[in-house]
Parts: C-alpha cells; structure tokens; sequence
C-alpha cells in the first residue's frame, strides 16, 4: 500500500509541476498579444498559475493540526490555519 501512495503522489506532483509549466508559458506568449485582446485570458491563467503553485506548496510540505502555512506569490498570498 504505501509504495501505492508514493506513486500517486509523485504523479499528481508531477503533473501540478507540468500544468504550472504550462500555465507559465502561456502568460508568456499572451504576452505578446495586445493588452485589450487579452486582459480576460491573462486574469484566468494568473488564477490558473496562482492555485497550482499554491496546490504544489501545499503538497510539498507536511501540515500537523495546529500549524499554519503561508503561501507567498507575486499577486497575494494564501494563509492556511489547520485546526487541532
């Protein structure tokens, strides 16, 4: 079983690191297209790009009830509080 839960977690970090590659170049190529084009799509890949850095902190790291985490990130940061 654990060697089961090793694999599902190696997967789903890589695949949170490959989407936020992604999300990463697109920002870059939108940004050569014209600000009033867009202003839309850049706000949703931001998101985008904000919640899977934040997706991949939060598996990174061990929480124990009790503890609190903050996210830092050029557009804001998240702050968790775990309960105890």
């Amino acid at each position: 079983m654990k060697n089961e839960i090793e694999e599902l977690y190696d997967e789903v970090y890589e695949k949170l690191a490959d989407y936020h590659q992604q999300s990463q170049d697109l920002l870059i190529k939108l940004a050569s297209v014209a600000k009033d084009e867009r202003e839309e799509e850049t706000e949703k890949l931001e998101r985008i790009e904000f919640a899977l850095q934040a997706a991949k902190d939060i598996l990174e790291n061990m929480m124990t009830p009790g503890t609190k985490m903050t996210i830092m990130h050029q557009k804001g940061l998240i702050q968790i509080d775990l309960n105890e």
